[in-house]
């Protein structure tokens, strides 16, 4: 398949590939130029370091041709100058040493060989060589012909410190080329470079005849100074430079590995194997160069004369790096690229752009429609193209992939809306975009009240017809509305004329909704203030399919809510079965979700204790559905549990039966005095007999009774009253058994011959019921608890039950009672939440929880309970503590159950953090006005309880 590219892409690839040519060529130009630049650049430079060396040599040779010419005409080179003279001239040299370095001796020598030498002595190099005192800075030595070889030394101060005259000289001056080549022309002419013999240093030798031409002067010359100018000459720090006689002997090296102390075959190796080979041993009156690559690098090598005088000429080698030849002209080229790279990507950004914006349209096409096909629609403005055309095109796609985007939207929204209210105002703000009518309003209708209701308005221009006058006065029109048909009406309209007064619009067209049974549920009403265009009408077919969707969404919404409102009056139901069920709890599961309610709403707002705790609508759903729910394990709970007033009741007060055992006494004691007198007993002794039994039984029975209640606690001392009195025993002489259910006969036991004497009050087998096989609930539990049932279910021993020394349930009635929130927390589990209300069996299950870990059912701790749970422990709390309806106490006031309250909140049973917004908000006063009697009402002082809740929250954190 072929490919195909962007119109952008072909424009601004065109234009890259012209201007890469363009650049190209031109770098190629530059690059031959600085090629062509870079032998004449290397020859330049070698000839300007060979004036520098010449100028060099010329500078620093000048004040010793001076010398020469003075001492040729001076009275110093004659044997008759007297001391004071020779004395003078010695401290001038002295002075031309020190200013001239390379200066290392002056002398003269006549005709006959005599010879007279002046050096400077002032390092300690030099006093070793001839064997100087340390104090010495100059020395005279003079030769003659006959062997006389004298040394004179002088300090600094030219007085005289040593002097030694060996005999044996055999240096002839006359020989020596300085001598020979002097003649009488007042020239001063230069010898050959050689390596002076007492310095080993190469240098040069001037000289020149006398005046009176039978002796010769000269000046030994060390070429140091052309040394060091090699090291300041050079190009660049890389460069390698050397200075060599016509022998190519080393007279001077910078940067290279030649030595002056090499001799000539080592110097010659070096030579072959050094970046010197291609000019080495070459002799030219012109400039030689090179071109040399050595290591990955391109060196210009250049060989040049130095003329140190017409007749004397040294060589200079000159190694230079090319890229630092050209260092310059690379930088300018750099500089040059830089600027053209920088001045394409201008042009090509500038081509890029310009080329993007011609195409810009095309590519907006080309998204669009693959937008369309991925079904991404985007509402945004699409720029216009110059071409006609494609113009047109796309106005027309634009057009199709907005309505496309409006008609998802409002799908998406119709979707996601739980609540009418929301769906409303969606509908109305959509159905404005779409048609951008001046009045919008959206109405329900009511089928039992036969009324339409105003739910959304989006009017730009108010519609003040009241539509239920409309329609009532309108048969037909209500008659169109439930066909599903549009109605158009028109201000020229009959049944619009009587509401002229209070209409502004030109046309109104009301747009039914009908729900999946093809009935009426709502009016769409669309108003313009002028005659719509065609355009707008043509949005009307385009609504509808809107509103289409919106009917759907509507229906599910009210199904929805008729759900929820369904559940919410079942669980209602359910809680109001659990207190009808028990006369004496009605109206717990009302109030505590009641009070709930009031603490989570100060929590909420709360911003010092709570500030990051909040609640959304699901939580409050989520929180209310657990408030009713929180008690529905009590259903599993048996009423005569949760009603037990007194000790021995269950279905019934057993303590009638015990009464009637002590009536059985009392009537036994009357039946024995009648029996004693009739045998011819003191009667008055068995009157006191009968008298006294009788009260003592009627105390004793008062105490049982007293017992049975259970609103005091027993001392050690009362439970040992009760055990005695169930000492007694009566007489019974009819079968326990009869008229019993099998199950209670199973539990009796064996039966006794009668009659049989029992306990006044008795602890039976027949009481003790154990758990049956697998239904202990410790075996059915989902997950572990800390209840811990016992080992009976039921124990209704009436002495056990008459010993209990605090209220009226044993322990197995308490564990039962205690299991209601583990039976809540089991239904609750097994219902099917929806994800918002997944965590109603952990709310509405851990209101018994405490803030230390030793509530139940799952011991929890504070940081594991939810705030939402923590508030229900604290409504369930107050609720109980004020409730008027439970048969076991009393009602509480405010005050009292205040008090327990905070007792509580500083011993870790409920949240002191909650408590406090309790008190600080008056939530206890807004709950107290709504449910307690009047009785019950009472001061508290507020401040206190609140000083000491938070002096306990003080210690602990």
């Amino acid at each position: 398949m072929k490919r195909r590219y962007s119109l952008s892409i072909h424009i601004s690839t065109l234009f890259f590939i012209l201007t890469a040519i363009v650049g190209a060529v031109l770098i190629s130009i530059s690059s031959h130029h600085a090629k062509q630049l870079l032998s004449g650049s290397a020859q330049e430079l070698s000839q300007e370091n060979s004036r520098k060396l010449e100028s060099t040599f010329q500078k620093s040779i000048a004040p010793i041709l001076s010398t020469l010419d003075f001492m040729a005409y001076s009275s110093f080179i004659d044997d008759n100058e007297p001391p004071s003279e020779r004395a003078r001239w010695l401290s001038s040299m002295r002075l031309l040493f020190e200013r001239q370095a390379s200066l290392v001796a002056l002398y003269f020598g006549n005709e006959d060989g005599d010879f007279t030498i002046v050096r400077p002595l002032f390092d300690s190099q030099s006093r070793e060589r001839v064997n100087a005192p340390d104090t010495a800075r100059l020395f005279i030595n003079y030769t003659k012909m006959d062997g006389t070889n004298e040394y004179i030394f002088f300090d600094q101060n030219l007085l005289r410190v040593g002097y030694v005259n060996h005999q044996g000289n055999q240096f002839d001056p006359r020989t020596r080329p300085w001598y020979t080549s002097a003649e009488e022309d007042d020239v001063i002419r230069l010898t050959e470079p050689y390596v002076f013999y007492l310095f080993q240093t190469p240098g040069v030798t001037l000289s020149r005849r006398s005046a009176d031409g039978q002796k010769v002067v000269g000046a030994d010359f060390t070429l140091d100074s052309l040394s060091q100018e090699l090291s300041q000459i050079g190009y660049s720090q890389n460069a390698k430079l050397a200075l060599f006689d016509h022998q190519f002997r080393v007279l001077a090296q910078h940067n290279t590995s030649l030595s002056l102390s090499d001799d000539e075959q080592t110097t010659q190796q070096k030579l072959n194997n050094s970046i010197f080979t291609p000019v080495a041993n070459r002799i030219s009156s012109s400039t030689l160069y090179e071109t040399v690559e050595r290591d990955d690098e391109s060196w210009s090598v250049t060989l040049t004369p130095v003329a140190l005088s017409p007749s004397i000429h040294l060589l200079l080698a000159d190694a230079t790096p090319q890229d630092d030849l050209i260092a310059s002209l690379l930088s300018m080229r750099n500089k040059q690229l830089q600027a053209a790279f920088a001045l394409m990507a201008i042009c090509f950004t500038a081509v890029w752009i310009i080329s993007a914006r011609l195409a810009k349209p095309l590519v907006n096409l080309m998204e669009l429609t693959d937008n369309i096909t991925r079904f991404e629609f985007k509402k945004t403005r699409y720029p216009k193209s110059v071409i006609r055309e494609v113009a047109n095109l796309t106005k027309s796609i634009e057009l199709m992939e907005h309505t496309l985007h409006d008609l998802l939207r409002l799908l998406r929204d119709t979707a996601s809306n739980q609540e009418f209210s929301v769906l409303a105002k969606t509908i109305t703000h959509q159905s404005y975009l779409v048609t951008r009518a001046e009045t919008i309003q959206l109405y329900t209708y009511s089928p039992e009240k036969e009324t339409f209701t105003n739910v959304a308005d989006h009017a730009i221009i108010p519609f003040k017809i009241d539509l239920n006058s409309l329609i009532t006065g309108t048969p037909w029109l209500m008659a169109e509305l439930n066909k599903g048909e549009t109605v158009h009406l028109t201000r020229s309209d009959n049944i619009l004329k009587k509401h002229q007064d209070c209409l502004y619009n030109s046309d109104i067209y009301f747009f039914p909704l009908l729900n999946r049974q093809k009935q009426l549920v709502g009016v769409l009403n669309l108003g313009y203030e002028r005659a719509i265009t065609s355009e707008q009408y043509d949005k009307h077919a385009f609504l509808r399919e809107l509103l289409s969707f919106a009917e759907i969404a509507k229906d599910n919404i009210d199904k929805i809510q008729q759900q929820k409102d369904m559940l919410n009056a079942f669980v209602t139901l359910i809680a109001s079965a659990i207190d009808t069920k028990s006369p004496y709890t009605g109206g717990h599961c009302q109030r505590v979700p009641a009070l709930t309610k009031m603490l989570a709403e100060v929590a909420d707002k709360d911003t010092h204790y709570y500030r990051n705790f909040s609640m959304t609508k699901p939580q409050w759903e989520e929180l209310n559905l657990a408030a009713w729910l929180h008690d529905c394990g009590k259903v599993t709970t048996p009423e005569y549990v949760v009603d037990k007033a007194t000790k021995l009741e269950t279905i019934y007060d057993r303590i009638h039966e015990v009464r009637m055992r002590f009536e059985l006494l009392k009537t036994q004691a009357e039946a024995d005095y009648w029996q004693g007198v009739a045998l011819g007993g003191d009667e008055s002794q068995l009157k006191t007999t009968l008298t006294q039994t009788q009260h003592s039984l009627d105390e004793d029975f008062a105490f049982v009774a007293k017992c049975n209640i259970g609103g005091e606690y027993m001392s050690d001392e009362d439970v040992a009253r009760l055990e005695t009195i169930a000492q007694k025993q009566w007489k019974r002489t009819l079968d326990d058994q009869l008229g019993i259910s099998w199950i209670e006969a199973q539990r009796a036991g064996e039966k006794q011959p009668l009659p049989v004497m029992e306990n006044l009050i008795a602890d039976k087998q027949v009481h003790q019921v154990k758990w049956e096989a697998n239904n202990n609930p410790k075996n059915t539990w989902q997950e572990p608890f800390v209840l811990q049932p016992g080992e009976y279910q039921y124990n209704r021993g009436e002495l056990y039950n008459l010993s209990i020394r605090g209220g009226t349930l044993n322990s197995e009635e308490r564990f039962m009672i205690n299991d209601h929130i583990v039976q809540t927390i089991t239904m609750l589990q097994r219902l099917p939440y929806p994800e918002h209300l997944k965590n109603v069996p952990d709310i509405a299950g851990g209101h018994h929880e405490r803030m230390d870990g030793k509530g139940y059912p799952r011991g929890l701790h504070e940081e594991e309970l939810s705030v939402q749970a923590r508030v229900m422990a604290i409504a369930d709390v107050f609720e109980a503590l004020t409730s008027n309806d439970r048969p076991y106490k009393q009602a509480k006031t405010i005050d009292e159950s205040i008090s327990i309250m905070t007792k509580m909140a500083t011993s870790g049973h409920i949240d002191p953090k909650l408590y406090l917004l309790f008190l600080e908000q008056d939530v206890y006063q807004k709950y107290a006005d709504m449910f307690l009697e009047k009785f019950q009402h009472s001061d508290i002082d507020k401040e206190e309880h609140i000083k000491t809740v938070k002096a306990y929250m003080k210690q602990q954190f």
